[in-house]
């Protein structure tokens, strides 16, 4: 979640509509006409009720034919868009349909269940038809992209690693060719982790052959039939191949192994999916799934870590190296409630406490193993965010029993940090989420635990973001002194790490005043940008309510130097260019100045370069690129370094030689003597 700060955002006329889409039909024209007033929204809620979403499989909340009239539907407005709401008897939000662009026409198709939105299709470019599909809510992240609109999914925007080798199983059981494929890295992908030369080249080859195997892996494969389902992920923790790896330039991010736990008729089966990459916010594929026999261990050899893994699920009690009995129940067991809270269950605390007991009983018979420490993880992550969620009363207690049972399982010392690093957060967050809670106090008792919790584990993955946590915090709070010198602990610490990088970055900017900056990057719009003369450069995102207070007053202060080539320029932040570029085609004529933009956001070169970890950030270059001041708002102290720095642009500027008067000709056309 975004942390808020005072004034800081922390890295995140109602119109009747008129309905058109390739997903409803008939199309139901309103427009305001009084015809439709007239009919209010009876027809509309039966109508609306009608459609589907484009995607199978989505459980969404349903009404009985005939109930349709106990429904309510009401045009509301939710962050500025308006939409035709419907509700169910029980007032619970049932669909939303909305007209994000303000063209009177339903662009945005969303789905509800038990009052949460699960799903969303969308018409991205206003032409009647969606062509980007997301799953909300409960039901994961997954974002799915459709560029001809002919509703298959053509490629993930985003897509979890759990999702995706449940996008594999759905691929096997359907036997859909192209939905496999679609998670394979592409080769643009390979090329964009900058991997070493022959690195580059041995994946390559590695994904075309999963590319060109698996119609034959499917036709050769007996074990796997029609009513194959997902259960569960298992891998150990994700890992970082850093930058200088085999002649790589950056960090990669990778899970190695991984295995996808599936129900097969009456039996519990592992699928082998192999290695997976996070490029984006997606994670994909570079191999053929794999399958074993109940008594076949399965092991294989990781692509970027190559050691060698036994079976997961074996244990003791499974001499052959099977799953054993009783972890085939436990997994069933987990599977079950799992199953009820994905469907809604109202129980939601009982069932997250069931879970909790669950996986405690997984750690306990996978103690001393390697699958030991990836419960743990997965208990520490689920705990921490049902009890965030507020689907967990119990949550936060239950995270504390588990970091004081660590103690007494062989190899638990080595998953303190992870749970101790949540246990933190966590409380914080709850904290801070009860009535009345006193936030100052909050937040600097949450600093203090985070500083005790980087003395004590000052070597684990968490310190650092524990660290990078801090100095934003004090940096935010104008203790730049304090600031740096957390940041500098954690570039000396982690300096081969993003985190490491972003600390590098934010002592940068911190020491920028006096030093030349030469912004470049590409706009918006595709083209080439530098700054050039005295310039503003401000970054922001959409979801950042300061960052466009800032915006206005930058109009003011452009329009006021016109005529002095005063430059405005703004690096947006958000994750994807279409949410800045639809922004800017709604407020362009307010703040028509070139937009530059990374994929990527916070991730991205323009922020990690100089730090910038919180939003918004200002910076004020001079005709000789040299930073003269750089602040968070455009507040008065940095309005009134422009008027001093203009001022002494315009005296700085020679004088325009004044023109002769001229000469009087004769009428032969030369000059009078």
């Amino acid at each position: 979640m975004r942390r808020k700060y005072q004034g800081f955002c922390v890295g995140k006329k109602t119109k009747w509509l008129s309905w058109a889409s390739a997903i409803a039909s008939p199309l139901l024209a309103m427009c305001g006409s009084p015809l439709a007033q007239a009919q209010g929204t009876d027809k509309l809620v039966a109508t609306g009720l009608s459609y589907t979403p484009r995607q199978q499989g989505i459980q969404y909340d349903k009404v009985e034919a005939g109930e349709e009239s106990q429904c309510v539907g009401k045009y509301e407005k939710r962050n500025g868009i308006d939409g035709l709401m419907i509700y169910g008897s029980n007032g619970q939000l049932l669909r939303r349909f909305a007209d994000s662009n303000g063209d009177r026409n339903v662009d945005e198709w969303s789905y509800f269940k038990d009052g949460i939105e699960i799903y969303r299709d969308i018409d991205s470019d206003y032409n009647g038809k969606a062509d980007q599909y997301r799953w909300l809510g409960t039901a994961g992240i997954r974002w799915g992209s459709d560029q001809n609109e002919d509703g298959k999914i053509d490629s993930w925007k985003t897509i979890s690693a759990e999702e995706a080798t449940l996008e594999v199983v759905e691929a096997v059981r359907t036997q859909d060719r192209e939905r496999f494929e679609r998670l394979l890295l592409s080769e643009n992908d390979v090329e964009s982790l900058k991997l070493g030369e022959e690195k580059g080249k041995q994946l390559q080859e590695r994904v075309r052959k999963a590319r060109k195997g698996f119609g034959e892996w499917l036709r050769a494969q007996k074990s796997l039939g029609p009513n194959l389902k997902w259960a569960h992920f298992a891998a150990d923790k994700p890992g970082i191949v850093p930058a200088g790896t085999d002649g790589s330039t950056e960090d990669v991010t990778v899970y190695e192994n991984v295995v996808a736990l599936v129900e097969n008729d009456s039996t519990t089966q592992q699928l082998m999916i192999g290695t997976l990459v996070q490029v984006g916010k997606a994670w994909k594929l570079t191999d053929l799934p794999r399958t074993a026999g109940d008594n076949e261990a399965l092991a294989d050899n990781g692509f970027f870590f190559p050691t060698v893994v036994t079976n997961r699920m074996g244990s003791s009690n499974s001499a052959e190296g099977g799953m054993s009995q009783a972890m085939q129940s436990l997994l069933s067991d987990l599977e079950r409630v799992d199953g009820a809270l994905r469907d809604g269950d109202s129980n939601t605390e009982e069932l997250n406490s069931e879970r909790a007991n669950v996986i405690m009983r997984l750690i306990q018979a996978t103690k001393g193993t390697e699958d030991m420490g990836s419960w743990i993880r997965q208990m520490s992550d689920s705990i921490s965010s049902a009890a965030q969620t507020g689907t967990y009363q119990g949550g936060l207690d239950k995270l504390k029993e588990l970091e004081n049972t660590l103690a007494d399982l062989p190899g638990g010392d080595k998953e303190k940090a992870y749970v101790a690093f949540r246990v933190i957060t966590t409380e914080n967050i709850v904290d801070m989420s009860a009535p009345k809670a006193n936030v100052a106090v909050i937040q600097d008792q949450y600093i203090k635990n985070l500083e005790k919790f980087a003395e004590e584990y000052p070597e684990s993955a968490e310190a650092a973001e524990a660290m990078i946590q801090i100095a934003v915090n004090y940096e935010l709070n104008r203790d730049e002194s304090e600031a740096q010198k957390w940041y500098r602990k954690i570039a000396s610490s982690f300096a081969e790490t993003s985190t490491g990088r972003k600390a590098q970055g934010a002592i940068a900017r911190l020491n920028l005043e006096g030093k030349t900056l030469n912004l470049r990057g590409k706009t918006l719009e595709g083209k080439d940008f530098q700054t050039n003369g005295p310039t503003i450069v401000h970054y922001w995102a959409t979801w950042c309510d300061p960052c466009k207070n800032d915006m206005v007053e930058l109009r003011k202060i452009q329009a006021k130097y016109a005529r002095q080539n005063l430059q405005v320029v703004g690096v947006n932040l958000d994750n994807d260019a279409s949410t800045a570029a639809k922004f800017m085609k709604e407020n362009g004529t307010k703040f028509p100045w070139p937009q530059i933009h990374e994929q990527g956001g916070f991730e991205s070169d323009l922020a990690v370069k100089l730090g910038v970890l919180s939003l918004p950030v200002t910076i004020l270059i001079d005709q000789k690129g040299v930073v003269v001041k750089r602040s968070a708002h455009f507040k008065d102290d940095m309005v009134e370094a422009v008027d001093k720095l203009m001022e002494t642009k315009a005296v700085a500027a020679p004088a325009p030689r004044p023109k002769s008067p001229p000469q009087a000709k004769g009428n032969n056309g030369k000059v009078a003597k």
